[in-house]
Protein backbone atom coordinates (compact mmCIF):
# COMPACT_ATOMS: atom_id res chain seq x y z
CA UNK A 1 0.00 0.00 0.00
CA UNK A 2 1.27 3.46 -0.90
CA UNK A 3 1.80 5.83 2.03
CA UNK A 4 -0.46 8.89 2.22
CA UNK A 5 0.54 12.08 0.47
CA UNK A 6 1.94 14.96 2.42
CA UNK A 7 -0.21 18.09 2.29
CA UNK A 8 -0.58 18.80 -1.40
CA UNK A 9 -2.83 21.46 -2.88
CA UNK A 10 -3.17 20.68 -6.56
CA UNK A 11 -4.91 23.96 -7.35
CA UNK A 12 -2.04 25.94 -5.85
CA UNK A 13 0.34 24.63 -8.49
CA UNK A 14 -1.91 25.33 -11.48
CA UNK A 15 -1.20 28.54 -13.37
CA UNK A 16 1.47 29.58 -10.86
CA UNK A 17 3.22 26.24 -11.27
CA UNK A 18 3.38 26.64 -15.03
CA UNK A 19 5.07 30.02 -14.54
CA UNK A 20 7.60 28.54 -12.13
CA UNK A 21 8.36 25.65 -14.50
CA UNK A 22 9.02 28.09 -17.34
CA UNK A 23 11.63 29.88 -15.19
CA UNK A 24 13.37 26.78 -13.84
CA UNK A 25 13.35 24.46 -16.84
CA UNK A 26 15.81 26.67 -18.74
CA UNK A 27 18.57 25.31 -16.46
CA UNK A 28 17.72 21.62 -16.94
CA UNK A 29 19.47 19.46 -19.55
CA UNK A 30 19.10 15.84 -20.61
CA UNK A 31 22.24 13.86 -21.52
CA UNK A 32 21.68 10.81 -23.72
CA UNK A 33 23.98 8.19 -25.16
CA UNK A 34 24.11 4.81 -26.85
CA UNK A 35 26.68 2.27 -25.79
CA UNK A 36 27.47 -0.97 -27.62
CA UNK A 37 29.65 -4.03 -27.22
CA UNK A 38 33.25 -3.55 -28.32
CA UNK A 39 33.23 -7.05 -29.77
CA UNK A 40 30.05 -8.29 -31.47
CA UNK A 41 28.30 -11.36 -30.16
CA UNK A 42 28.13 -12.93 -33.62
CA UNK A 43 29.56 -11.89 -36.97
CA UNK A 44 28.72 -8.24 -36.46
CA UNK A 45 26.24 -8.26 -39.34
CA UNK A 46 23.23 -7.48 -37.18
CA UNK A 47 22.51 -4.58 -34.84
CA UNK A 48 21.69 -7.09 -32.10
CA UNK A 49 25.23 -8.49 -32.32
CA UNK A 50 26.45 -5.25 -30.73
CA UNK A 51 23.73 -5.24 -28.05
CA UNK A 52 23.06 -1.47 -28.24
CA UNK A 53 21.59 0.20 -25.17
CA UNK A 54 20.25 3.75 -24.92
CA UNK A 55 20.15 6.02 -21.89
CA UNK A 56 18.78 9.49 -21.11
CA UNK A 57 19.65 11.07 -17.75
CA UNK A 58 18.71 14.15 -15.77
CA UNK A 59 21.08 17.03 -15.12
CA UNK A 60 21.47 20.79 -15.12
CA UNK A 61 24.06 23.42 -15.94
CA UNK A 62 25.91 25.90 -13.74
CA UNK A 63 28.70 28.36 -14.42
CA UNK A 64 31.73 28.89 -12.19
CA UNK A 65 34.38 31.42 -13.21
CA UNK A 66 32.87 31.70 -16.70
CA UNK A 67 33.03 27.92 -17.23
CA UNK A 68 29.87 25.91 -17.84
CA UNK A 69 29.47 22.57 -16.06
CA UNK A 70 26.92 19.82 -16.57
CA UNK A 71 25.93 18.46 -13.15
CA UNK A 72 24.31 15.12 -12.43
CA UNK A 73 24.49 12.32 -9.85
CA UNK A 74 27.79 10.50 -9.37
CA UNK A 75 26.25 7.05 -9.41
CA UNK A 76 25.14 7.62 -13.01
CA UNK A 77 28.67 8.08 -14.34
CA UNK A 78 29.87 5.33 -12.01
CA UNK A 79 27.38 2.93 -13.60
CA UNK A 80 28.48 4.06 -17.07
CA UNK A 81 32.15 3.47 -16.25
CA UNK A 82 31.26 -0.01 -14.99
CA UNK A 83 29.62 -0.78 -18.32
CA UNK A 84 32.65 0.45 -20.26
CA UNK A 85 35.00 -1.67 -18.17
CA UNK A 86 33.27 -4.87 -19.25
CA UNK A 87 33.73 -4.48 -23.00
CA UNK A 88 31.40 -1.69 -24.07
CA UNK A 89 32.01 1.67 -25.70
CA UNK A 90 30.02 4.87 -26.18
CA UNK A 91 28.88 5.11 -29.77
CA UNK A 92 27.31 8.56 -29.66
CA UNK A 93 25.95 11.03 -27.13
CA UNK A 94 23.84 14.18 -27.19
CA UNK A 95 22.62 17.00 -24.98
CA UNK A 96 18.98 18.10 -25.05
CA UNK A 97 16.95 20.95 -23.71
CA UNK A 98 13.48 20.08 -22.42
CA UNK A 99 11.90 18.54 -25.50
CA UNK A 100 8.43 18.49 -23.98
CA UNK A 101 8.12 22.23 -23.46
CA UNK A 102 9.97 23.31 -26.62
CA UNK A 103 9.27 21.14 -29.63
CA UNK A 104 11.88 22.92 -31.74
CA UNK A 105 14.73 21.90 -29.44
CA UNK A 106 17.67 20.41 -31.28
CA UNK A 107 20.00 17.72 -30.01
CA UNK A 108 23.55 18.93 -29.43
CA UNK A 109 26.14 16.29 -30.48
CA UNK A 110 28.39 15.66 -27.50
CA UNK A 111 31.66 13.79 -26.97
CA UNK A 112 30.87 12.13 -23.66
CA UNK A 113 33.60 9.51 -24.01
CA UNK A 114 36.33 12.08 -24.72
CA UNK A 115 35.30 14.86 -22.32
CA UNK A 116 36.94 15.27 -18.88
CA UNK A 117 34.57 14.25 -16.11
CA UNK A 118 34.68 13.58 -12.42
CA UNK A 119 32.34 11.76 -10.09
CA UNK A 120 32.05 10.56 -6.52
CA UNK A 121 29.54 8.15 -5.02
CA UNK A 122 30.58 7.33 -1.48
CA UNK A 123 28.86 7.55 1.92
CA UNK A 124 26.03 9.69 0.61
CA UNK A 125 28.24 12.03 -1.41
CA UNK A 126 26.92 11.61 -4.94
CA UNK A 127 28.02 14.14 -7.57
CA UNK A 128 29.19 14.14 -11.18
CA UNK A 129 30.71 17.10 -13.03
CA UNK A 130 31.40 17.51 -16.75
CA UNK A 131 32.91 20.80 -18.02
CA UNK A 132 31.43 22.02 -21.30
CA UNK A 133 33.55 23.63 -23.99
CA UNK A 134 32.12 26.70 -25.78
CA UNK A 135 31.31 24.57 -28.83
CA UNK A 136 28.72 22.71 -26.74
CA UNK A 137 27.60 25.79 -24.82
CA UNK A 138 26.67 27.96 -27.80
CA UNK A 139 23.93 25.66 -29.19
CA UNK A 140 22.51 25.19 -25.69
CA UNK A 141 22.24 28.96 -25.32
CA UNK A 142 20.60 29.14 -28.74
CA UNK A 143 18.05 26.61 -27.49
CA UNK A 144 17.17 28.76 -24.48
CA UNK A 145 19.32 27.03 -21.87
CA UNK A 146 20.99 29.25 -19.27
CA UNK A 147 23.37 28.25 -16.46
CA UNK A 148 22.75 28.73 -12.77
CA UNK A 149 25.23 31.21 -11.29
CA UNK A 150 26.52 32.01 -7.80
CA UNK A 151 23.43 34.14 -7.11
CA UNK A 152 21.48 30.90 -7.50
CA UNK A 153 23.15 29.15 -4.56
CA UNK A 154 24.36 31.94 -2.26
CA UNK A 155 22.23 33.45 0.53
CA UNK A 156 19.47 30.87 0.31
CA UNK A 157 16.96 31.30 3.15
CA UNK A 158 16.73 28.58 5.79
CA UNK A 159 13.05 28.12 4.98
CA UNK A 160 11.52 28.66 1.56
CA UNK A 161 7.89 28.91 0.50
CA UNK A 162 8.13 25.93 -1.83
CA UNK A 163 10.57 23.25 -2.94
CA UNK A 164 10.61 21.61 -6.36
CA UNK A 165 12.47 18.76 -8.05
CA UNK A 166 13.03 18.90 -11.80
CA UNK A 167 14.32 16.17 -14.07
CA UNK A 168 13.25 13.51 -16.53
CA UNK A 169 11.34 10.68 -14.82
CA UNK A 170 11.10 7.35 -16.57
CA UNK A 171 7.31 7.65 -16.52
CA UNK A 172 7.56 10.75 -18.75
CA UNK A 173 10.35 9.46 -20.96
CA UNK A 174 10.60 7.18 -23.99
CA UNK A 175 14.02 6.06 -25.19
CA UNK A 176 14.51 3.82 -28.23
CA UNK A 177 17.13 3.07 -30.85
CA UNK A 178 16.34 3.46 -34.53
CA UNK A 179 17.45 0.33 -36.36
CA UNK A 180 20.49 1.15 -38.46
CA UNK A 181 23.22 -1.28 -37.47
CA UNK A 182 25.72 0.00 -34.93
CA UNK A 183 25.27 3.48 -36.40
CA UNK A 184 21.72 3.64 -35.11
CA UNK A 185 20.33 6.81 -33.59
CA UNK A 186 18.51 7.20 -30.30
CA UNK A 187 14.97 8.52 -30.39
CA UNK A 188 14.01 10.34 -27.21
CA UNK A 189 10.82 11.87 -25.94
CA UNK A 190 11.14 13.40 -22.50
CA UNK A 191 9.01 15.54 -20.23
CA UNK A 192 10.35 17.67 -17.39
CA UNK A 193 7.72 17.99 -14.66
CA UNK A 194 7.63 20.54 -11.88
CA UNK A 195 7.39 18.23 -8.87
CA UNK A 196 6.60 19.80 -5.48
CA UNK A 197 8.43 18.13 -2.61
CA UNK A 198 8.23 18.56 1.17
CA UNK A 199 11.39 18.65 3.33
CA UNK A 200 11.60 16.29 6.29
CA UNK A 201 14.06 16.33 9.17
CA UNK A 202 13.72 12.67 10.19
CA UNK A 203 14.11 10.48 7.08
CA UNK A 204 13.94 6.67 7.07
CA UNK A 205 17.06 5.12 8.58
CA UNK A 206 17.95 3.39 5.30
CA UNK A 207 18.52 6.80 3.69
CA UNK A 208 20.55 8.32 6.50
CA UNK A 209 24.31 8.63 6.17
CA UNK A 210 27.22 10.35 7.88
CA UNK A 211 27.28 13.26 5.43
CA UNK A 212 24.69 16.02 5.36
CA UNK A 213 21.90 15.49 2.86
CA UNK A 214 18.55 17.06 2.01
CA UNK A 215 15.51 14.84 2.52
CA UNK A 216 11.97 15.33 1.31
CA UNK A 217 8.64 13.58 0.87
CA UNK A 218 7.31 13.20 -2.66
CA UNK A 219 3.55 13.35 -3.31
CA UNK A 220 1.92 10.52 -5.22
CA UNK A 221 -0.07 13.03 -7.23
CA UNK A 222 2.76 14.07 -9.43
CA UNK A 223 4.04 17.09 -11.25
CA UNK A 224 3.21 19.56 -13.97
CA UNK A 225 4.24 18.72 -17.53
CA UNK A 226 3.53 21.40 -20.14
CA UNK A 227 1.18 23.08 -17.68
CA UNK A 228 -0.85 19.91 -17.16
CA UNK A 229 -1.12 18.11 -13.82
CA UNK A 230 0.45 14.69 -14.40
CA UNK A 231 0.39 11.75 -12.03
CA UNK A 232 3.85 10.43 -11.22
CA UNK A 233 4.03 7.41 -8.99
CA UNK A 234 7.82 7.04 -9.21
CA UNK A 235 10.74 9.47 -9.60
CA UNK A 236 13.04 6.86 -11.13
CA UNK A 237 15.12 8.63 -13.78
CA UNK A 238 15.26 11.96 -11.93
CA UNK A 239 18.60 11.26 -10.25
CA UNK A 240 20.93 14.14 -11.05
CA UNK A 241 18.10 16.63 -11.35
CA UNK A 242 18.20 19.93 -9.44
CA UNK A 243 16.17 20.73 -6.34
CA UNK A 244 15.07 24.35 -6.06
CA UNK A 245 13.94 26.46 -3.11
CA UNK A 246 11.39 29.14 -4.01
CA UNK A 247 10.39 32.42 -2.39
CA UNK A 248 7.34 34.19 -3.78
CA UNK A 249 7.80 37.92 -4.26
CA UNK A 250 4.17 38.29 -5.33
CA UNK A 251 1.59 36.13 -7.12
CA UNK A 252 3.58 36.15 -10.38
CA UNK A 253 7.24 36.60 -9.44
CA UNK A 254 9.70 34.39 -7.58
CA UNK A 255 13.25 34.29 -6.30
CA UNK A 256 14.81 30.86 -6.52
CA UNK A 257 17.95 28.98 -5.47
CA UNK A 258 19.35 25.60 -6.43
CA UNK A 259 20.01 23.74 -3.17
CA UNK A 260 20.72 20.09 -3.98
CA UNK A 261 21.31 17.35 -6.55
CA UNK A 262 18.80 14.49 -6.48
CA UNK A 263 20.54 11.24 -5.47
CA UNK A 264 18.55 8.60 -3.58
CA UNK A 265 14.94 7.42 -3.57
CA UNK A 266 13.05 5.14 -1.18
CA UNK A 267 9.81 4.53 -3.03
CA UNK A 268 8.14 2.58 -0.24
CA UNK A 269 8.36 5.67 1.99
CA UNK A 270 7.99 8.24 -0.81
CA UNK A 271 11.19 9.89 0.43
CA UNK A 272 14.14 11.21 -1.54
CA UNK A 273 17.69 12.09 -0.53
CA UNK A 274 19.72 14.78 -2.26
CA UNK A 275 23.26 16.13 -1.96
CA UNK A 276 23.67 19.84 -1.10
CA UNK A 277 24.99 22.05 -3.88
CA UNK A 278 27.42 24.21 -1.89
CA UNK A 279 30.08 21.53 -1.20
CA UNK A 280 30.10 20.71 -4.90
CA UNK A 281 30.50 24.33 -5.98
CA UNK A 282 33.28 24.86 -3.45
CA UNK A 283 35.12 21.79 -4.78
CA UNK A 284 34.78 23.00 -8.36
CA UNK A 285 36.14 26.43 -7.45
CA UNK A 286 39.16 24.91 -5.71
CA UNK A 287 40.06 22.50 -8.48
CA UNK A 288 39.40 24.32 -11.77
CA UNK A 289 43.05 25.11 -12.49
CA UNK A 290 44.39 21.75 -11.27
CA UNK A 291 42.10 19.63 -13.39
CA UNK A 292 41.29 21.69 -16.46
CA UNK A 293 44.76 22.91 -17.37
CA UNK A 294 44.14 25.84 -19.69
CA UNK A 295 40.98 27.45 -18.38
CA UNK A 296 40.68 29.54 -21.54
CA UNK A 297 39.73 26.39 -23.43
CA UNK A 298 36.48 26.26 -21.44
CA UNK A 299 35.90 29.96 -20.73
CA UNK A 300 32.86 31.03 -22.75
CA UNK A 301 33.93 34.68 -22.55
CA UNK A 302 37.08 33.82 -24.55
CA UNK A 303 35.26 32.29 -27.49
Amino acid sequence: MEPENPDYDVARYGDAGAQVLAKLVKHVVCLSWIDVRTEPLGLGNQESDYDPAAFAISGFVITVRSIWFFITAGHILQDLKSRLRVGRRIMKSRLFADLASKKTSQAVPFTLGDTPQWYINSEGVDYAVIPLRPGFVRPLIADGILPLTETSWNDCPDKADDYFLLGFPSQAKTVSIASNGIKGTVNISVGCPLLPIFPVSDPPSTLKCSNARFYAKVPIVGGIVQGIQTKLTDIDGMSGGPIFAIKWIDSKNIRYWVIAVQSGWLRSERTLAACPILPLVNAIEQSIDDHLGSVDEYDVTQS
